[in-house]
């Protein structure tokens, strides 16, 4: 099919999609993740997962993310740490234990195969999430801040753990490179990112500013979200953390209003559409028959595992138990970083394609379960504050 003619069908599908998930109170972005899943391999084929849709994918999430920095706080996000690292080493606890104890004592997986699976399950990505939290005007809050900090040392977490595993179990190739050539890049990642942040974007911005040209500050912010992306990709981690950095360092500026009220559009308009379309488009129902009660209890501990591990975790910090549930949903969605470990886990011949086929299944359906349950426990949560604002006035008055 033309490119052109699948994005008209995105576009549309999309926004018919959106339009019927409010009706029915549902968080849009499931309506634009369910238009992948019936408009692709699952159901009617009319898109197919290709190049065009790949790249503008990429360039949605990574977008999405860089928005999600640039409306964020980075003094809220610092003053949240503890907690944040807390709810993300218990998220990566507690899925992987019960992947281990199912895949070992129900499918008698060799313990190195069932530490993979497990390391698959524990690895967040709060690409989805941010477009709920921003839709229920819930980014900016303790919570917000607690699971994009999180989502951060998720992240590493998973890299450092990848690493150990892929040393210990894996092919002579990827031991022998696995620990320096995976975990110190990383490092020298976030050392470069902060100085980066600190002392080249708002002097590059300032420049860009004093340029004769139209929209030269959006270029000049999109030339720093783009490049952030490009070195922590070159340095071994993911594109959209990247992005987020570049996005917080611009919040820290004057420019941060003008600039999320320019890169919105650009963002909403084209390619984040694409991106939600494209992890529809991933899942297919070809061969899962005979794998259906795997990935089904594989998904629940998947979901479970996540949301107690990060209930947990926001709960030891003084949360209520709904804000510490609203944590734990925002850690459910699965994503780019779930799909580097499935991949490095194959080539180590740590796992087959069948279950590789069989991850990737619930990758997507836990990234299409987590919105949805994101915002029953944020809804609850705002009917709570609002039963406690009544009965202070009720008594007020009385």
């Amino acid at each position: 099919m033309n490119y052109l003619l699948q994005l008209v069908l995105i576009l549309v599908l999309t926004k018919l999609g959106a339009h019927l998930a409010n009706r029915f109170k549902l968080p849009t972005v499931i309506g634009e993740l369910l238009v992948g899943v019936l408009a692709g391999p699952a159901v009617f084929h009319i898109l197919t997962y290709g190049t065009f849709i790949h790249y503008f994918a990429e360039i949605g999430v990574i977008i999405l993310m860089f928005i999600a920095g640039l409306e964020g706080d980075l003094k809220q996000l610092f003053h949240y740490w503890k907690p944040a690292l807390t709810v993300a080493t218990l998220g990566v606890i507690f899925p992987t234990a019960a992947a281990v104890l199912l895949c070992v004592g129900m499918f008698d997986f060799s313990l190195k195969t069932a530490l993979f699976l497990g390391l698959i399950l524990s690895a967040t990505s709060v690409s989805i999430t941010v477009q709920v939290l921003k839709e229920m005007s819930y980014l900016n809050t303790r919570e917000g801040a607690i699971i994009l900090g999180a989502a951060v040392a998720d992240d590493i977490i998973c890299v450092v753990l990848l690493g150990i595993s892929t040393s210990l179990f894996g092919t002579a190739s990827t031991q022998n490179s696995s620990i320096i050539g995976m975990v110190v890049p990383k490092v020298l990642f976030f050392v470069i990112a902060i100085a980066l942040a600190k002392w080249l974007v708002p002097v590059f911005l300032k420049i860009a500013s004093k340029i004769q040209s139209s929209e030269n500050v959006t270029t000049g912010a999109l030339i720093l979200c783009f490049g952030f992306a490009f070195l922590a990709v070159e340095m071994g981690m993911s594109d959209v953390l990247g992005a987020y950095i570049a996005g917080l360092a611009i919040s820290e500026t004057n420019f941060k209003e003008q600039l999320a009220a320019k890169i919105e559009p650009i963002g909403y308009a084209v390619f984040i559409p694409v991106f939600f379309v494209s992890i529809g488009l991933e899942i297919t129902f070809k061969g899962m028959q005979k794998d259906l009660l795997f990935i089904g209890l594989l998904l629940f501990v998947a979901i479970l595992g996540k949301q107690i591990g990060g209930a947990i975790g926001g709960k030891l910090f003084g949360l209520t138990w709904n804000e510490a549930n609203i944590v734990g949903a925002g850690m459910v969605s699965r994503g780019e970083m779930a799909l580097v470990v499935a991949n490095v886990a194959v080539s180590a011949g740590l796992i087959d394609h069948n279950h590789y086929t069989a991850m990737i299944v619930v990758t997507v359906m836990a990234t299409l379960i987590a919105p949805s349950m994101l915002k029953v426990f944020i809804q609850r949560g705002k009917r709570v504050v609002s039963g406690i604002q009544l009965n202070k006035t009720s008594e007020a008055k009385s």
